[in-house]
């Protein structure tokens, strides 16, 4: 497996988008966190998120080979499991149906990121920090904020045994912890 420099020299090699980059940063570090949470593997966990998106800008105007681009890329570099939850993610268009904690868990962090980022930029001074996990909570059930969010997407949480809101709580907190490389 490589290691999570080698998962970031990847995606520098792959992602020339710095936002995109740190959606995936954003996406590991909730993964990790979730890992830790549930007594998973946070290492294995956390690389998925920094390599889930690895062939966005290529297959952007191509949803349909979204996930399966990165699989290819990732096959003889990560586990078999890891290739599958890249797959499962866009799993409307791989036909790789989610079914373990780490796969249900990567979509409902990848949509979560872009839902705690985007409470954070409503805060005064736009920093995770001002942010409040009832604000974020809040923002879900508001249909008209971030309305590219798919909120049945972080619904995947209860997959997970965890509830929205707790889900939420610990998606603040693991952007939070790395506000700084996120520039928020």
């Amino acid at each position: 497996m490589i290691s999570r420099e080698e998962a970031i020299a990847m995606v520098e090699d792959n992602v020339k988008n710095k936002n995109l980059r740190k959606h995936m940063l954003a996406v590991a570090a909730i993964l990790k966190r979730l890992a830790a949470e549930l007594g998973e593997d946070e290492e294995q966990w956390e690389l998925l998120g920094i390599v889930h998106d690895i062939d966005y800008e290529e297959t952007q105007d191509d949803p349909e080979r979204h996930a399966s681009v990165s699989a290819d890329m990732l096959e003889d570099k990560v586990p078999e499991e890891l290739v599958r939850g890249v797959k499962s993610h866009n799993h409307e268009h791989t036909g790789v149906e989610p079914n373990s904690l780490m796969e249900h868990a990567l979509i409902a962090a990848d949509a979560a990121s872009g839902l705690v980022i985007a409470t954070a930029l409503v805060m005064p001074n736009r920093k995770l920090e001002e942010a409040r996990p009832e604000s974020v909570i809040k923002k879900f059930g508001d249909s008209s904020f971030a309305k590219n969010i798919d909120r049945d997407r972080i619904l995947h949480c209860k997959e997970l045994g965890l509830s929205k809101d707790e889900f939420l709580k610990l998606s603040l907190e693991a952007l939070q912890n790395i506000h700084d490389e996120l520039g928020l």
